[in-house]
């Protein structure tokens, strides 16, 4: 979920594959990095937008070497729906 003082940036995620894939984003650090959406499902050669942000915080201050952001991936079983299920992974 994105907050007033996030600072948000918009990215694409794109299946390049010829699959149907589903993928998720996961984050080290909840309080302070978001993502919208964080999963999906992609056909193949489809694209969507994402918005990733960064609530604001003391640079100096808080330890900020274990904050990552992590894609996963994987394609979808053969005739499955175009919903994203979390079992997938």
């Amino acid at each position: 979920m994105l907050t007033p003082q996030a600072e948000a940036r918009r990215r694409l995620i794109t299946n390049a594959s010829g699959r149907r894939i589903g993928w998720a984003i996961k984050t080290t650090n909840m309080r302070r990095l978001g993502v919208d959406p964080a999963c999906g499902v992609l056909d193949p050669k489809e694209t969507t937008l994402m918005a990733v942000s960064c609530d604001t915080f003391d640079y100096g201050r808080e330890d900020t070497n274990n904050d990552r952001i992590t894609v996963e991936w994987c394609n979808t079983p053969e005739g499955a729906a175009n919903q994203f299920r979390r079992e997938w992974f």
